[in-house]
């Protein structure tokens, strides 16, 4: 079964330098949206670990990471729905056009909320 996933990070203000693009956070709680098939555990493992060569745009925050919720809503949509919090414009949505972001600046409680996993 295809599933998505949630990793929560606490990140200290900084500017994010990908190949392509420059962002810039400032300091809270954030929420990155991702998808995972078969792997799931070895991709969580490799965002909560925080190493191996950097290939996605979460590959290059310079945050601590919480932990993570994983979920069979897919990960289009999961992002669409976590687009009610405040969105870093382009982060990690490359191939979901449709999404403003794949990382949000949001708390964990309101995060789960906008995705339909808590009431």
């Amino acid at each position: 079964m295809y599933k998505s996933y949630i990793v929560f990070f606490q990140c200290a203000p900084q500017v994010v330098q990908t190949p392509a693009r420059t962002f810039q956070l400032e300091g809270g709680t954030y929420a990155y949206v991702g998808s995972c098939g078969l792997n799931c555990a070895a991709r969580l493992r490799r965002h909560l670990e925080r190493r191996g060569r950097r290939r996605w745009h979460v590959d290059y925050l310079v945050c601590t990471p919480l932990y993570a919720v994983v979920t069979h809503i897919p990960e289009k949509e999961l992002a669409k729905r976590l687009a009610a919090c405040r969105p870093v414009t382009g982060f990690g949505s490359t191939d979901d056009p449709a999404a403003p972001s794949h990382l949000f600046q949001c708390q964990p409680g309101e995060a789960l909320r906008y995705a339909g996993l808590t009431t």
